[in-house]
């Protein structure tokens, strides 16, 4: 079976999209069929096989799913203590920037978890990884066939000066600090954050129309070394706050510059480079620095080099890093993503201990449309090993993001690590161009393709 028959993606949907027009993939293709059918064969000898997946969100619960299908008798245990583990990761975006509301992202875990998969409501605490243990916050400690870690990472607010309190992409209703609160700090990467975001760069324009002419609002954008998750999510809450400034005639009484800590856009290199065109065209400064600290009180932060800088807005794209328990694991590479194969994503030195999702260090883009290729990789690969055969799949290292273009338009931020360039879902797009296609296939089509599709283990 080719590459092309065996995923079923974001280019498949957009395809269906142009030629038969917009659907929703609740259902499965004869290939996909064939691909988690169980062999079934002499079950009556089979062993149960036990694997624990940590992390419940879309990655884990997707895996769960596929794998209770494939497995002739499987044993799974979800590890997940979020009740709203499940969400739409790429919606953050359309809410940021104004396209959606709140209740699009977030879904309750016990509704989308599998039949015939227990639930550990405690958060992981250790792994041993010589004898794939798995210990949980009640003490409790169990042995697995095999691991699969799919918690995904943190944002790191605290590691930035005045920015307190450790928080979740899902936080909303939880005890919030005071800068979560100020309209001069935003951020697109948690759910409160998102929320808000729009109405602050709506604040942006009010602003700048209120102060005396000749003078000028300093905005900052961040990011921290490219270990992101949804790394164009800031860049489209730039271009939004670009378009309303623009529109109210007032682009060019806003200094606007990107601070990236080690002067990359994107790990890619071709999108790298994109991102950078597009800064200098729409004259945003980028500079090379690190953020150090936010003094909210005074409008004042400090970058490494800069030095001290006052602001007038500042949107933080926060320092990500997996969980605790791995971290005390010996699982991590120098990146502090765990180390496993690009191909297999099995950990290159403990044998059946696989890593999917964000926290995986495979080189892919991190964002949620990579989740599908990856979960039928492990899917198989575990499979195979049960029914004495040899694994063939391979993940290829496909992920994409989406980057909001103004008037109702969306670049496809699209790569695969095997070949390294951008490809176009359709053979006369341009990936790296804004189109009303891609717009309306981010905004209709992809939510229901991740939560109906891959998240139920079908795409």
């Amino acid at each position: 079976m080719n590459k092309q028959n065996k995923r079923l993606n974001r280019r498949d949907v957009l395809k269906l999209a142009a030629l038969a027009g917009a659907g929703t993939l609740a259902g499965t293709t004869g290939a996909e069929a064939n691909e988690i059918k169980s062999s079934k064969k002499d079950i009556s000898k089979k062993q149960p096989l036990h694997i624990a997946i940590i992390g419940g969100g879309m990655a884990g619960t997707a895996l769960a799913y596929r794998l209770s299908r494939a497995i002739t008798y499987p044993v799974i245990t979800l590890y997940e203590p979020q009740e709203r583990s499940c969400w739409y990761q790429p919606g953050m975006t359309m809410v940021g920037t104004g396209l959606w509301p709140m209740a699009e992202l977030a879904y309750e875990r016990d509704k989308y978890l599998p039949m015939h998969v227990s639930l550990n409501r405690n958060a992981v605490t250790s792994i041993d990884a010589n004898t794939r243990t798995v210990t949980d916050s009640s003490g409790k400690s169990a042995a697995y066939d095999y691991v699969v870690t799919a918690s995904g990472l943190q944002l790191d607010f605290p590691a930035i000066d005045g920015l307190s309190g450790a928080i979740s992409s899902l936080q909303h209703t939880d005890k919030l600090e005071s800068w979560m609160n100020d309209p001069a700090i935003g951020s697109i990467y948690y759910l409160h954050g998102a929320v808000r975001l729009s109405k602050q760069l709506d604040g942006v324009v009010q602003k700048v129309q209120k102060i005396p002419k000749g003078k000028r609002l300093n905005v900052y954008f961040t990011q921290p070394k490219i270990i992101v998750k949804s790394p164009a999510a800031a860049k489209s809450a730039l271009m939004s706050l670009l378009d309303k400034l623009k529109k109210a005639g007032m682009r060019d009484r806003v200094e606007i510059v990107f601070f990236a800590e080690d002067g990359r856009l994107s790990a890619n290199d071709a999108y790298d480079t994109y991102y950078k065109k597009l800064l200098a065209k729409e004259n945003v400064l980028l500079k090379k620095d690190k953020l150090v600290s936010v003094n909210a009180a005074e409008h004042k932060t400090v970058f490494s080099g800069a030095g001290e800088l006052p602001y007038d807005f500042i949107h933080v794209t926060p320092p990500m890093k997996t969980g605790t328990y791995l971290s005390k694991s010996g699982l991590l590479n120098d990146n502090g993503l765990v180390d496993v194969d690009a191909k297999t994503l099995e950990h290159k030195v403990y044998p059946k201990i696989f890593a999917i999702g964000d926290a995986a260090g495979c080189g892919a883009l991190k964002s949620a449309s990579a989740i599908s290729s990856q979960v039928k990789t492990v899917t198989d690969t575990i499979r195979a090993l049960d029914e004495g055969e040899k694994p063939k799949a391979k993940y290829d290292g496909y992920g994409s993001d989406t980057l909001l273009c103004p008037g109702k338009k969306t670049a496809l931020v699209e790569a695969w690590n095997d070949k390294g360039n951008p490809l176009s879902p359709l053979v006369y797009l341009n990936p790296m161009e804004c189109h009303v296609l891609y717009w309306y296939s981010s905004l209709y089509l992809s939510r229901s393709y991740m939560m109906d599709g891959v998240l139920r283990g079908w795409a």
